[in-house]
């Protein structure tokens, strides 16, 4: 009896002390704290280094991991997860009791990408609260609302249905006409306003906020007695470990990977813990343990004894420190779509050889990861930079990336006002002293819009069209997108030929040539097609088609406009001629035109049959048969005996 009278007080007192943390967890105010994840928010403040986004984060963490243990709290935020979207608003993490850990974990994830559709985000913060309730939303933002949304509506709808809901506004770099847009929803709901420029003012803000919401922890925490001196762990024998960055720091608070085995034990053996969380408390058999622990792309893994006479408390130091990235288009913060960043561990003096810790298809990153030198690389299109950062055990380093690039978008068109042309081939060159002409291509693409993506610099564009092709230069600038549609003036000719007969029969491909008209006389196309399509520049043009090397040829002159269509039809004329009275089957005879050149030479087998273009020719036959003058008219096959004077 005296044990169970025992054991009731002890339950009455522990009942007791811990009443006044049970009711204040259930009194506190619900705070849910929206920030803007609008893609501005990679912008800097006047003044500031980094990012807004990584100065709110620093700043909210110091602030939500102080406030009191039984505070509700939640995070929300709007414009984080897709682009161009007015309707991506979401509660990332719930309004709970403890909730600031959660809210932390939540907030070191918030990627800013899109649109500011921050009146949707309050309608849905006032939601999450609840209809009626009391409460606090803490706004954090840097530009008025851009979905066409009603703030001060918002306020007035808010002050009816939650009435004891206010709305605390934290402003960053606002213009005079978007703070004026601003004034009403503080005022309306009875919260508080500020305006920051810098860092200092943020902190400044967020105190008072703070206070004002129930999270100063000096303000609002229960009155505990005052904590006794650690005492000695107690109990059976077993694990209480921790973790922290760097030897002699504070445990880390957020959850990690824990694996513990048996040390020895076969690598397949089933680990006999395995879980995430902050810490471990288990008990366990005296002997020795292999304890993994992992976080992040941190990895530590050591062998802990526990003796008979109680658990093993250890705090282990994983060695390392947080690495956060930004990548930028430009120095004005304008964002990047998907970019390939690459974080590669070095060698301590970083010269060694690179080992790739990470790689993925982000703008931003933040990454635990072990102490030591890094080459954090982001490439984009065409554009490449890298900057080396020192991460020492315990702390936290920020790499800014600037790659200093623009967009290119190329189409093109036969003619001013014209539609695109399709199957253009784009080229992109840069100088480059080292190439054998001066310049090296850079790019080159075939689609009807053209996308390159290109630092900051000047180029040479090349488009070619069929026979046609143009060429400019161009400047691009950090940011800028050059959008060029460069007018070809091309026209397209279609030649048609009728081949006669004789000459189909003769199983010759008839070649049909384009030539320019100037003095050059240039060859711009050719084709053995029936019926070939060519691609020119406006101008004038001799169209050409012939027999394989035979003297059966037409043709024709055209003149050919920018966006124009133009068909040429050419006639070719062929008879079939038999050489008849060539005593020996193995004699040679030949046809000479009137010029002396010849145009056709038997070949064994043909039977003396040639196929020529009418006109005056000579007959000759090797051997002394003779030679004879003939005119072949146009018409059908002709024989011509040669014995015959």
């Amino acid at each position: 009896m005296a044990f169970v009278r025992r054991l009731c007080l002890l339950l009455t007192a522990l009942t007791l002390a811990l009443a006044p943390h049970r009711a204040a967890a259930e009194t506190a105010p619900p705070v849910l704290i929206i920030v803007d994840g609008s893609g501005s928010m990679w912008g800097k403040m006047e003044g500031d280094e980094n990012a807004k986004i990584y100065g709110v984060r620093d700043l909210l963490r110091e602030r939500v991991l102080a406030a009191p243990s039984q505070s509700r709290i939640g995070l929300g935020s709007f414009g984080q997860r897709r682009k161009g979207d007015c309707s991506d608003v979401e509660i990332i993490t719930p309004i709970e009791a403890g909730g600031s850990e959660a809210a932390i974990a939540g907030l070191e994830q918030l990627n800013p990408k899109g649109k500011g559709p921050l009146t949707a985000a309050i309608r849905e913060g006032a939601k999450a609260i609840g209809a009626g309730a009391a409460g606090h939303i803490i706004l954090i933002h840097d530009n008025a609302d851009n979905c066409s949304q009603d703030v001060c509506a918002a306020a007035n709808d808010i002050a009816k249905t939650n009435p004891a809901l206010k709305v605390h506004v934290l402003s960053l770099g606002l213009s005079k006409p978007e703070r004026d847009r601003m004034q009403c929803l503080a005022a309306t709901t009875k919260g508080l306003q500020f305006d920051a420029e810098n860092q200092a003012n943020i902190a400044t803000a967020l105190g008072e906020i703070f206070t004002t919401a129930g999270l100063d922890s000096a303000a609002v925490a229960p009155p505990v007695p005052a904590a006794a001196a650690p005492a000695a762990a107690k109990g059976p024998p077993g694990l209480r470990l921790s973790a922290a960055l760097r030897d002699g720091s504070e445990p880390i608070a957020t959850a990690m990977s824990w694996r513990i085995t048996k040390a020895g034990a076969a690598p397949d053996a089933p680990p006999l813990v395995e879980r995430k969380s902050r810490e471990i408390n288990e008990t366990v058999e005296p002997g020795r343990y292999t304890v993994a622990v992992t976080y992040g792309l941190i990895q530590r893994t050591l062998d802990i004894d526990v003796g008979d006479d109680g658990p093993t408390v250890k705090r282990i130091p994983l060695n390392g420190g947080r690495l956060d990235v930004t990548a930028t288009a430009s120095r004005q913060g304008d964002q990047l779509t998907a970019p390939v960043m690459t974080i590669s561990a070095l060698s301590a003096d970083g010269t060694g050889p690179a080992s790739v810790l990470w790689l993925g298809r982000e703008a931003t990153a933040g990454l635990m990861v072990p102490a030591g030198k890094y080459a954090v690389e982001v490439a984009d299109g065409l554009a490449r930079t890298v900057q080396t950062v020192d991460i020492a055990a315990g702390s936290a380093a920020r790499a800014e990336l600037v790659l200093d690039t623009g967009r290119l978008e190329l189409s093109a068109t036969a003619f001013d006002g014209g539609p695109p042309l399709e199957r253009v081939l784009y080229l992109v060159s840069a100088d480059d002293p080292a190439a054998p002409e001066g310049r090296r291509e850079v790019a080159r693409s075939t689609a009807s819009l053209a996308t390159f993506t290109l630092q900051a610099g000047t180029y040479y564009i090349t488009a070619r069209h069929g026979a046609a092709e143009f060429r400019d230069q161009l400047a691009i600038s950090s940011g800028d997108i050059v959008k060029r549609t460069l007018v070809l003036g091309v026209g397209q000719l279609t030649v048609k030929t009728a081949v006669p007969q004789a000459a189909v029969q003769s199983g010759r491909a008839t070649v049909t040539r384009v030539f320019e008209t100037g003095a050059a006389k240039r060859l711009v196309g050719q084709s053995t097609a029936a019926v070939p399509t060519f691609i020119l520049s406006a101008g004038r043009y001799r169209v050409e088609a012939q027999v394989g090397m035979s003297n059966i040829r037409a043709e024709q002159t055209i003149d050919l406009a920018a966006g124009g269509a133009l068909t040429a039809d050419l006639k070719l004329q062929a008879v079939e001629v038999t050489i008849a009275g060539i005593a020996s089957a193995t004699a040679q005879a030949a046809m000479r035109d009137t010029a002396g050149r010849v145009v056709w030479r038997s070949r064994t087998g043909d039977g003396f049959k040639a196929v020529v273009a009418p006109g005056e020719y000579v007959i000759e036959v090797e051997g002394g048969s003779g030679e004879i003058t003939v005119s072949i008219k146009p018409g059908p096959a002709v024989t011509v005996d040669i014995a015959t004077p």
